[in-house]
């Protein structure tokens, strides 16, 4: 059955790393894979990262404005020479490409699943009946959070019934692999066991709250502790985040990692990962670092509350509430025997609920679905899946 897996995005984060599971894990004796990815140069190493699986990727640009008539022509022919089965579209922000399902039904492609990854607003009135037309359209919608999910019914009128909620995973690490870069993560930053290491990987950007981290880290500097923070990511905020950092006196306890290009050591060296994020969906990043049984101090937005149960598998701070992130920092620094007790009950909730081989297994079966094929071969179907958790088991 032939999918074409489509998103929008203009960097390599947690929406593009879900197509990128997708598409190598779908079982090829049952769907045959094509992916579009924009054009730009931020994702070049994933397009070239599926090509060498032998996958099928092509590279469309983003139709923008409904008077870029050169573009949806070009759009329409693509889809109309592809003709896929199913046309699976990945959606970002809520502005992104909202003219592809209708070039989609207008070039005859039968039936298409919409995955919304964040919650947000439509920038204009036209974009917002873009989106009531599209989620109309869509034969199946899904969310990667419950929170996602509730804002398509508060701002969109969806029904809940139709939208399914499909988190994100996270494989387990291979710890033995990872051991020694994490060492070495630890000697290079000069942490120790009295001077933990706060990890936040993330885009330099507003939404992911490190204004409100850098504050609350000089407030626990001026409480006495010490420490140092890694922010692993690049984005439009380095200069000004870098120059604030100066001011209050924290570059000897502040370093900028830029992009980091394997996280997981990373994040295996920390004591505690940071995510003052103001929005969300869910994050991987979230996962990464539980399924490495790393303490985490989170806001409670987006479907981080739906992973995190403060002091239980986590810490949840309001989001921008430097006093609040900061207790919570506090807190993971004085208490280093709670905090580990949370990352082990952290790691085996995204063991039991958050995994890869989850995601996929769920998404084949909203494609059996939308496609009428569950209804067909019900035992064969629960064959498959259970051969599936046997392989996920043997891993």
């Amino acid at each position: 059955m032939s999918v074409l897996l489509a998103e929008s995005g203009r960097a390599m984060g947690g929406t593009e790393r879900v197509v990128w599971e997708l598409a190598t894990r779908l079982p090829r004796e049952r769907f045959d894979v094509t992916v579009w990815l924009p054009g730009v140069p931020s994702l070049d190493e994933l397009a070239a990262s599926l090509g060498a699986r032998e996958l099928r990727v092509e590279r469309v640009s983003e139709v923008a404005s409904r008077w870029d008539w050169t573009g949806m022509f070009q759009t329409w022919r693509r889809l109309k020479q592809r003709r896929p089965a199913l046309l699976h579209l990945h959606h970002v922000w809520p502005a992104s490409d909202r003219y592809l399902p209708s070039l989609a039904d207008a070039a005859g492609v039968p039936h298409l699943v919409l995955t919304e990854h964040i919650v947000g607003q439509p920038h204009s009135a036209g974009q917002k009946m873009l989106k009531r037309r599209e989620l109309a359209r869509a034969d199946a919608v899904t969310a990667v959070c419950g929170a996602v999910a509730e804002s398509l019914v508060r701002d969109y009128g969806v029904p809940r019934e139709r939208v399914r909620v499909v988190p994100n995973g996270a494989d387990p690490p291979d710890e033995a692999a990872e051991h020694a870069a994490a060492r070495r993560w630890r000697a290079s930053l000069g942490a120790s066991a009295m001077r933990p290491l706060w990890v936040c990987a993330a885009r330099l950007e507003e939404q992911k709250g490190h204004a409100v981290l850098v504050e609350a880290l000089a407030e626990a500097r001026r409480r006495g502790l010490d420490f140092v923070a890694a922010l692993a990511g690049d984005g439009a905020l380095r200069a000004s985040l870098e120059r604030r950092v100066a001011e209050l006196g924290l570059a000897d306890r502040v370093r900028f990692l830029g992009l980091v290009e394997e996280i997981g050591p990373l994040l295996a060296a920390a004591d505690a990962v940071v995510m003052p994020s103001l929005w969300e969906g869910m994050p991987l990043t979230l996962l990464e670092a539980l399924a490495r049984a790393r303490p985490v101090a989170a806001s409670a937005v987006g479907g981080i509350p739906e992973v995190i149960e403060d002091r239980v598998s986590g810490r949840l701070v309001p989001p921008g509430d430097v006093a609040a992130l900061t207790e919570a920092l506090v807190w993971l620094h004085r208490r280093a025997d709670l905090a580990a007790a949370l990352g082990r009950e952290g790691a085996a909730r995204v063991r039991e609920s958050y995994t890869w081989d989850r995601v996929v297994q769920a998404f084949e079966e909203v494609y059996d679905d939308v496609l009428g094929l569950a209804s067909f071969a019900p035992e064969e179907a629960g064959r498959a899946r259970a051969g599936r958790d046997r392989r996920g088991s043997d891993r």
